[in-house]
């Protein structure tokens, strides 16, 4: 009886071990596209349970041919089956943009300790690695990445509120003291970051501007052993600059030391799973309680999928969806209970003032995207056989008031469109650009100078309450107009076209610029520029860019290019997701085509972790897009968008026929007499 037992509770055992299921299983890299929460192994499959995760109403895929993947020996097992989705068909996400699966494999070996998930064909950071037969804790996972170095947003908010009498005021910064040319230092530390992504995050960058001139600055940095990288950045102001290629806003300022603690594993909105930062100065604070606040104060997530669903249902839904966006950034401003959110924080006035400053500009970013995104609808687009696109007017459209968009928001004018601060927004400058480029200072500004526009004299002028003369905005405003200027002017000067007469015309329209600026530090930048103008153009400025290039990136310029000395080349800088990139291409083929006997090559650079040569080469291949088809590493690119300072694509440089560059930024690839007239130059 005895042994009838015992063989009992044997067999027992092992069909208990057989069907051990562990939950919430330690992996060291989770993909933004799948999750897995539990781990069932049975004498016929190894089960995982899975959420599939993507944004509402996007899709993901799971190819019949993953496998497991032993980690020691390379031994792979074969996806059996699935349950509640098939493979290889679009897998589409509900509103919570998650959903449940179960993944049916080859049971794994005895000696299977580490594992990972493998799709082939797919980029490195899609696949899931370091999976372990044991269980983890989340909490004890993140404690471990950052330990005790950085504070919570809720252990922000214990802490006593300071100025409890603080009120909005931007007129303190009318001096832009805040705007100091200092360098900060930001330090990154990646967690959960397995050796084959390591090439991915070997170079990284933080981009930050000049507000004044657009001019774009990209500074490297190099990972280390330890999974940290530093990147030092000489600042003109406080400023969220944007570090890739984790695709974060991180606020930093003069005299910062700040540490960011990440993980490499992205959601599926493109954020880091987990972050978390300290530093020696208010900038962490800064960092982690904006968000937090913002979304207090503003109750609802603003963003692409808003605006798309609003312009679905037509005008009348966008209009009111303005109205509602204006009179929320009103109730901000005036209601008192609103403000007393912001009063109760522990920060300083100028962290107050930053917090106000950024819910304001998401409200009135939002409002400027609502209705350039509208007005995109003004036409018809159609694409055509040959895959150029074709548009005209769609006489249904109907118009937007633009004034009566803006007039209840003029009340705040000195708040709203006065104020310095834009410059250090959480946006990194979109503010500052779409409303630069939107219909107040465009559409209404142009009509207040009709002349200056060339528009009729009968042109109806807005009422005084839209001039923005004397703002911070109209400045930039200026600047910007200034900087473009200038920008075009020694393009065209490297390409023997700008005459005495052009210079001197350039003189006096900065004199007349510089008389409109009411800021000082404006008109220093403006002035800038302009002394930029003359050195270059008096051969005084003969600094080359390409001085300042690292051994790595000279190499890689080197690999880039060397094989086509002898000709020009047209490097464009393109990615699949880019429609306009595209479509430039597509544009560009005739002229391909009709130069292919000349000295000139065409080179199509991209990234293939966004854009993977199989998917690139297909459609360039059905488009007929001949021309030197390049392929780089993520961090390939990184070093590309620092050496021609670039973040946007599609962006075009001329390079001669030794190597060097001729414009880092050139506009005229689209005009065949051009090309042909700087083959003869050049």
């Amino acid at each position: 009886m005895k042994r009838i037992l015992l063989f009992l509770f044997v067999v027992f055992s092992l069909s208990t071990v057989a069907k051990q299921k562990i939950k919430n299983p330690e992996v060291e890299y989770t993909p933004a596209w799948i999750e897995i929460q539990a781990i069932e192994q049975t004498k016929d499959a190894t089960i995982l349970h899975c959420t599939l995760h993507n944004l509402p109403n996007n899709w993901v895929s799971i190819s019949d041919k993953t496998i497991l993947q032993d980690v020691q020996s390379s031994k792979s097992f074969k996806l059996l089956r699935t349950d509640s989705v098939k493979t290889n068909e679009q897998i589409w996400m509900p509103q919570s943009g998650s959903k449940a699966c179960v993944l049916y494999f080859e049971p794994l070996s005895k000696s299977v300790k580490l594992f990972n998930m493998i799709e082939p064909g797919t980029p490195p950071n899609q696949q899931t690695y370091g999976i372990q037969l044991k269980s983890t804790n989340n909490k004890q996972t993140k404690s471990t990445l950052i330990g005790n170095r950085a504070k919570t947003a809720d252990d922000y908010l214990k802490l006593p509120s300071k100025n409890s009498d603080w009120t909005f005021d931007p007129s303190r910064y009318k001096d832009l003291d805040f705007c100091k040319s200092q360098s900060a230092t930001l330090r990154i530390h990646i967690a959960h970051l397995p050796n084959v992504l390591r090439k991915d995050f070997s170079v990284m960058s933080a981009k930050f501007q000049n507000p004044f001139n657009r001019k774009e600055d990209i500074i490297l940095g190099e990972l280390n052993k330890d999974n940290c990288v530093r990147i030092q950045i000489p600042l003109n102001a406080p400023q969220f600059v944007f570090v890739m290629p984790i695709m974060e806003n991180v606020y930093v300022q003069g005299g910062d030391t700040l540490d960011l603690y990440i993980t490499a594993e992205r959601s599926s909105y493109g954020e880091v799973r987990y972050k978390s930062i300290s530093g020696n100065s208010e900038s962490a604070m800064i960092n982690t309680l904006i968000p937090v606040l913002m979304k207090q104060l503003m109750d609802k997530e603003y963003d692409y999928q808003f605006i798309d669903g609003t312009i679905k249902q037509g005008n009348e839904s966008v209009k009111k969806a303005l109205k509602d966006l204006a009179d929320k950034t009103i109730e901000l401003i005036e209601s008192d209970k609103m403000q007393q959110i912001i009063r109760n924080t522990p920060l300083s006035i100028y962290g107050k003032d930053l917090l106000m400053t950024c819910t304001l500009c998401q409200y009135l970013t939002t409002m400027e995207d609502l209705m350039m995104y509208y007005d995109d609808h003004r036409y018809i687009v159609k694409t055509k056989a040959d895959g150029s696109i074709e548009q005209k007017l769609d006489s249904t459209f109907i118009p937007l008031d633009y004034e009566s968009i803006y007039r209840p928001l003029l009340k705040y004018k000195s708040l709203l469109y006065d104020n310095p601060l834009i410059v250090s927004e959480s946006q990194q400058w979109v503010f500052l650009n779409r409303t630069l480029h939107g219909p107040l200072f465009v559409e209404i500004g142009m009509r207040f100078h009709p002349e200056q526009y060339y528009l009729s004299k009968d042109t109806k002028k807005p009422s005084e309450e839209f001039n923005m003369e004397g703002t911070f905005m109209n400045d930039v405003y200026i600047s910007q107009k200034a900087a473009s200027r200038y920008h075009y002017l020694l393009n065209d000067y490297k390409l023997g076209r700008c005459d005495s007469t052009r210079l001197l015309s350039e003189e006096m329209n900065t004199t007349n610029d510089l008389m409109k600026i009411h800021y000082p530090k404006v008109a220093y930048s403006v002035m800038d520029g302009y002394r930029n103008v003359v050195k270059t153009t008096e051969g005084n400025n003969t600094k080359d860019i390409t001085e300042t290039w690292t051994p790595a990136q000279k190499a890689l310029w080197d690999k880039l290019t060397s094989q086509y000395h002898g000709n020009l080349m047209l490097i464009d800088f393109w990615g699949m997701l880019c429609g306009p990139c595209r479509q430039g291409m597509l544009n560009m083929r005739k002229y391909v085509e009709e130069l292919k006997n000349e000295k000139i090559k065409f080179l199509y650079v991209c990234d293939q972790t966004y854009s993977p040569r199989d998917k690139a080469e297909k459609w360039m291949s059905e488009s007929k897009i001949n021309g030197e088809h390049i392929y780089v590493t993520q961090s390939e690119w990184t070093l590309l968008q620092a050496m021609f300072n670039f973040t946007a694509i599609p962006r075009t440089a001329l390079i001669g026929r030794d190597g060097k560059i001729i414009q880092y930024t050139f506009d005229d690839y689209l005009n065949i007499g051009n090309l042909k007239e700087i083959l003869n130059k050049f």
